[in-house]
């Protein structure tokens, strides 16, 4: 589908139409993406440790920027999605911390008139906690940060010339768009990535809730998490067999 992207009128309009029409033109992925961050909007059922009340903040936070990392892959924004999703990690490592402590002085500092501040000692107190006591999703959790930071996080020259390119000699000059280049494959992989990331959360969060009781799930949380995992796992394996994949696979084996 083509989109217009004139003025901020056309922007607003193509966006809407972006997301309502999602399952049509990007099917499964769009659905597994929808469906999973509709899951972690949800998976809660009851709170029986309202101590941990800062988990549950940290988690209201993953719920809104997840939902902006779904509405930026499908808007064709894939620097905002991965800057959202990187923002979504962070908030999951806080609220699995947050999980097994409750003591706000573990948080942030507070001074004389009421000011608070997180600083690198509250920051490293937490990724140590983490490590030593999940280490399989706090290393898992890690390698996702600098995957995107080294992807999409941080200006550079690749992502410069995504929206941007020299007209042709006869109509000299430069031509810039908005929304990113329409690449079927490159935005099933943004929505992919933004499935498997809530899947990768929501199993963390159900581990810790495991050892400290925090909260009870949804009744149907099982059922409907593994339908979720299979078909995600599915769309995994029938990207693995692009051509786009597997050139991008060769490219690093040469490299290498």
């Amino acid at each position: 589908m083509k989109f217009k992207q004139d003025t901020v009128g056309d922007i607003i309009e193509s966006e809407s139409q972006m997301i309502l029409h999602g399952s049509e033109c990007y099917g499964e992925y769009f659905i597994n993406a929808s469906e999973f961050n509709g899951l972690f909007n949800d998976f809660i059922k009851s709170m029986d440790d309202p101590a941990k009340f800062i988990s549950m903040a940290f988690i209201f936070q993953i719920e809104k920027y997840l939902t902006l990392a779904l509405f930026s892959a499908i808007r064709r924004h894939h620097i905002q999605a991965n800057m959202n999703l990187r923002y979504v990690i962070e908030a999951a490592q806080w609220a699995a911390y947050a999980m097994g402590n409750e003591e706000e002085g573990k948080f942030y500092d507070k001074d004389k008139n009421g000011f608070i501040s997180v600083e690198d000692k509250h920051e490293k107190a937490m990724y140590k906690w983490l490590d030593e006591n999940f280490k399989v999703k706090a290393d898992e959790t890690k390698r996702l940060k600098k995957m995107i930071s080294g992807a999409g996080a941080h200006s550079n020259i690749t992502y410069a010339f995504q929206n941007f390119e020299m007209k042709p000699i006869e109509d000299p000059g430069f031509r810039t768009t908005f929304f990113d280049p329409e690449n079927d494959y490159w935005i099933k992989t943004d929505l992919w990535f933004v499935a498997n990331t809530a899947m990768g959360l929501l199993d963390l969060f159900y581990g810790v809730n495991q050892k400290y009781k925090v909260f009870k799930f949804i009744d149907d949380f099982g059922p409907r998490f593994k339908t979720l995992v299979d078909q995600n796992n599915r769309l995994k394996a029938e990207m693995m067999e692009t051509e786009n994949y597997k050139k991008v696979k060769s490219m690093i084996k040469t490299d290498l």
